[in-house]
């Protein structure tokens, strides 16, 4: 019996242990003229010498201000801590802002966090919805010979079309979305395809979802996957097309997590 309690309370200790394991910093005033941001780093960046992948992660509208619990309200830091694994280095900014990302305010950010933490250069992606979305649009515009892979969801753009051939681009849009129109995403696409550049992109209409629904794809497997099967130096660079994502994933989104990866992930200040 003694035996068995001294089991369940070693047990107990490395289950509080994995969900404290994992660090999440809150940098404030780091990046001049930039954003002040979240960084997630994973168990992995201690134990390996490897470099990690790098996502770059954008919230909507209703996220801008300056307080950065805001940012872990949906996106991957709330799927971390739902237990969605991911293993990459996480940046989360914040934008002050209802007026949108300003793609050379994110780069800045980007080689702040690459000059002090080793990331793989290869393989920098970007995640973005709603606001967050046109953002992704804008930065992927803006550096597609440095962005691995982007994901575009519910968001817009209304630049030149041609540096989003650069690179792979998953767009989705849900065809009920009334903040958004899923025109602002048919229309990028229609503008690829006429390019003839449609091997480097995929899309997904979501038949009846809204704006908002689209944010549980944060806690989906299919996109990091997605994300993490492109780096820069494929040759060709071309869109992967072996993932999907419909509807039924979104309302089984939440069983789909295994919580026993869930984190607990404090918001802490960066060990100097």
């Amino acid at each position: 019996m003694r035996h068995l309690r001294l089991i369940l309370v070693l047990l107990l200790a490395l289950a509080a242990n994995r969900l404290q394991a994992d660090n999440l910093y809150a940098y404030r005033d780091s990046v001049k003229n930039a954003y002040d941001f979240l960084l997630y780093i994973p168990d992995e960046y201690y134990t390996s010498e490897k470099p990690l992948p790098l996502i770059l992660n954008l919230h909507g509208k209703s996220l801008t201000g300056n307080d950065l619990n805001m940012i872990t309200r949906y996106g991957c830091i709330d799927a971390l801590r739902r237990g969605r694994k991911i293993n990459a280095v996480v940046l989360c900014p914040q934008c002050r802002s209802t007026g949108g990302w300003d793609p050379e305010k994110l780069m800045k950010v980007v080689e702040w966090v690459r000059y002090r933490f080793r990331t793989d250069h290869d393989r920098l992606y970007v995640f973005g919805i709603s606001m967050g979305g046109w953002g992704t649009f804008k930065f992927a515009a803006a550096y597609p010979d440095q962005v691995a892979a982007a994901i575009a969801m519910c968001g817009g753009y209304t630049g030149p079309v041609e540096p989003l051939s650069e690179l792979p681009l998953w767009i989705i849009h849900g065809t009920s979305d009334r903040i958004t129109t899923i025109s602002y995403s048919t229309s990028i696409v229609e503008k690829l395809a006429a390019m003839g550049k449609s091997g480097r992109f995929v899309f997904s209409w979501l038949t009846g979802c809204d704006h908002s629904i689209l944010a549980r794809i944060f806690l989906l497997q299919q996109p990091y996957d997605w994300l993490f099967s492109h780096t820069i130096k494929d040759t060709g660079r071309p869109a992967n097309r072996d993932f999907k994502i419909d509807p039924k994933d979104l309302n089984a989104a939440y069983m789909r997590l295994d919580q026993s990866q869930a984190q607990r992930l404090r918001i802490k200040n960066p060990e100097k």
